[in-house]
């Protein structure tokens, strides 16, 4: 057998036909590596194998033929044509663009060459000839010499292309990689692995999605949705969820990701014990036990990493404070971080009932510089022991005295690499990450293998129900006169849309907006009541206004984007309307829906639909009969993917995993099957005798994703 050229640490410049440009175009799309190349699969397949010859082809066909291009030119009409003509025998067959780019085909389409095309036949009315209209370039090949039709007619792949990048191009490369590569590292499942899981060999899975056969079963050509069901696409998904599994649990052995910490805390219990005295509720079952583990974390010579996740109003943000006030008595700093301006307001406010005023201080751009100026002295001389802002305590320039717990509130809102700066403050403060937006148990239980998972599963007794009606424009009115109904009984509530001014665009038109609405309400069917509108564009001063009033029962009706999805803490307000929910994914709908039903009478959300199409009622009917957030989480990974899951940033574009086949949302049950596989991986020989050569392709395929996995 001829050695095989080329293996996985080979580098892409080394392959013909890759230099420096082409390598900076293959890192446009995420291709920095041998195996990024061999995992580069096809996102669709052209189905050649029925070929014809032109004089036996008909109107409404689809076909596959080749011929030889004797004409190749644009033709001076009233719309700029491009004509390309191949003959191939026993006919001639036209090829027509309209609006063309004249330079690409002029270079492309050269007489005397070659093309192998595919499409649907059609007629004009002004010409003889038979044609294709605006051939997509993955329905046609140019080759320089006539190829065996024979040969061509297979099942051809199709890749996603960039500029600079051919079909054409891109499979010279691949095809030639694959007849030279040694794919057998790859081989390391055993048989009772792959019999087990029902899985192929990876090194066949690849040739086979590469290089289908003729008589593969690939996929069904008449079913959409079913490119990615094959055996060879389903090993190759497993494979990848299995090696991010693998690395999830490698770094949690690895001893170096726990950091010692200078600081260990004593429970002096001045501050927290004056908290508890005065603090109107009693702690549930469930709140203190979160609270003594995180207490136990504190009291570690370790480095606490706990992510406390607990549904809308479940009471995360006292245990938040009860957290800080350990650092409090302890003469140590603590700073808690919120997403926006509004939740960082609430925040402050909320502390400044417990904390004297000269211990505390909030750090938000809107500051003056003077007032910012101020804040960075008493955060670095250490007057400032309990610390609120937003994005602002990431700069450089806030240097803290002697910072032991950081609180990251709402954590899927802020960016991975944004929260990697702030626990790099201090020396190795104690982080608690926080979130009300409940991550399911499935994505849970992979992607948190680094944090203590605290779970506050219960919510404070005594709230009033929370009911939710779908109604559409027929039944607003009887709704407003629910509505008006409550307002006379002193209760306050939220309207909310999803935009802030008229859309001129057709897409939005039909959508509701503040500034509408809000003047419609206040001026014909609640004139006797205070009204007010809220949105992202407003001063934060004019916000934290708005909230103080709300808050204080000076406005009844508050009329808003979805700006108050969180902080909000409100217990009079009894009712919210939310107009197009459909624009809104579950797990926003469940925080919105947080922001009523705080208090101990019943409350009531109507969700104002305005399309009715059955796969939107479907998603509203689940919200509408479920409550827990952490069922919902799991239903809104089903139905739109994980989202917002990793938080805001460079990890959003869909590369921060650089998954290439597997898909969060469609391939759950494969992700479930990896992650059971992973957690029993040492009951399987060949991983005992593989080892180092898992964890070399682990690396590859995960190392710098896996550097972050401790913050995530």
């Amino acid at each position: 057998m001829t050695p095989k050229k080329y293996n996985l640490d080979t580098s892409l410049v080394s392959l013909p036909g890759v230099g420096p440009s082409l390598v900076k175009i293959f890192n446009r799309i995420g291709i920095s590596s041998i195996l990024d190349l061999l995992f580069y699969f096809p996102r669709d397949y052209k189905d050649y194998r029925a070929t014809s010859y032109i004089s036996s082809i008909s109107i409404n066909q689809e076909i596959t033929i080749k011929g030889r291009i004797i004409k190749s030119e644009l033709i001076k009409a009233r719309k700029r044509i491009y004509e390309v003509v191949i003959d191939d025998g026993t006919g001639t067959f036209k090829l027509v663009w309209f609006n063309p780019i004249y330079k690409y085909l002029k270079e492309n389409f050269l007489e005397d060459s070659w093309v192998v095309l595919s499409g649907k036949v059609s007629k004009s009315k002004s010409s003889k000839n038979l044609q294709i209209i605006n051939p997509a370039p993955e329905n046609y090949f140019i080759l320089e010499k006539e190829p065996e039709l024979d040969k061509f007619s297979r099942i051809h792949p199709v890749y996603s292309l960039t500029k600079g990048l051919t079909q054409n191009r891109i499979q010279k490369i691949i095809n030639d990689l694959l007849k030279n590569i040694n794919l057998d590292p790859l081989d390391f499942f055993d048989k009772d692995f792959l019999e087990k899981y029902k899985l192929e060999k990876i090194s066949k899975s690849i040739l086979n999605i590469h290089l289908p056969k003729n008589d593969d079963e690939i996929c069904d050509f008449l079913i959409n949705d079913s490119l990615n069901s094959s055996i060879w696409h389903r090993s190759i998904i497993f494979f990848e969820f299995l090696i991010l599994c693998l690395g999830m649990k490698e770094r949690s052995f690895t001893k170096e990701t726990i950091l010692g910490k200078s600081h260990s805390l004593k429970l002096n219990n001045s501050l927290q014990e004056r908290i508890m005295n005065i603090f109107p509720f009693q702690l549930t079952e469930s709140q203190q036990k979160v609270l003594s583990e995180i207490i136990n974390d504190m009291k570690s010579k370790k480095q606490m990493n706990r992510l406390l996740q607990g549904d809308v109003s479940s009471g995360k943000t006292i245990i938040a404070l009860l957290s800080m006030a350990i650092s409090y008595d302890n003469n140590y700093q603590s700073a808690i971080i919120a997403p926006t301006e509004t939740l960082a307001d609430q925040h402050y406010y909320f502390l400044k009932e417990y904390i004297d005023e000269e211990s505390l201080i909030i750090l938000k751009s809107s500051l003056s510089l003077n007032e910012k100026e101020k804040a960075y002295e008493d955060i670095r001389s250490g007057k400032a022991k309990v610390i609120v802002g937003t994005h602002s305590l990431f700069q450089e320039k806030v240097q803290y005295k002697n910072l032991s717990l950081i609180v990251i509130d709402e954590q899927h809102r802020f960016g991975v690499l944004q929260r990697k700066l702030m626990t790099e403050k201090g020396d190795n403060p104690d982080i608690l990450t926080m979130t009300a937006t409940p991550i399911p148990r499935t994505l849970s239980s992979i992607f948190f293998s680094e944090f203590d998972v605290s779970t506050i599963d219960s919510l404070p007794k005594g709230r009033g129900k929370t009911i939710t009606k779908i109604i559409n424009k027929e039944s607003l009115e009887e709704t407003y006169t629910f509505i008006e109904d409550q307002l006379n009984k002193g209760r306050q509530g939220f309207v909310i849309c999803p935009i802030i001014k008229k859309s001129k665009l057709d897409e939005f038109s039909n959508l509701s907006d503040v500034e509408t609405t809000y003047l419609d309400l206040k001026n014909k069917r609640f004139q006797k009541f205070n009204l007010e509108m809220m949105n992202g564009l407003i001063s934060s001063d004019k916000k934290e206004k708005i909230m103080r009033d709300f808050k204080n029962r000076k406005i009844d009706l508050l009329v808003s984007t979805t700006v108050i999805e969180v902080g909000v803490d409100v217990p009079n307000a009894t009712f919210m309307i939310i107009n197009n929910p459909e624009r809104f994914g579950l797990a926003q709908l469940h925080q919105l829906r947080g922001r009523i039903g705080r208090g101990v009478k019943d409350s009531y959300m109507f969700l104002n639909i305005s399309n009715q199409e059955d796969s939107f009622l479907e998603r509203l009917f689940i919200f509408k009969e479920i409550s827990d957030g952490f069922i919902l989480s799991e239903k809104d990974l089903e139905i739109r993917g994980p989202g917002a899951f990793y938080g805001a940033g460079v990890e959003q574009s869909g590369q921060f995993w650089n998954l290439h086949l597997a898909n969060l949302k469609r391939d759950l049950s494969i992700l479930k099957l990896a992650k059971e596989s992973a957690d029993s991986i040492e009951d399987f020989s060949f991983y005992n005798e593989k080892k180092k050569l898992i964890r070399h392709i682990v690396i590859k395929m995960w190392g710098e994703s896996l550097e972050l996995t401790k913050i995530i």
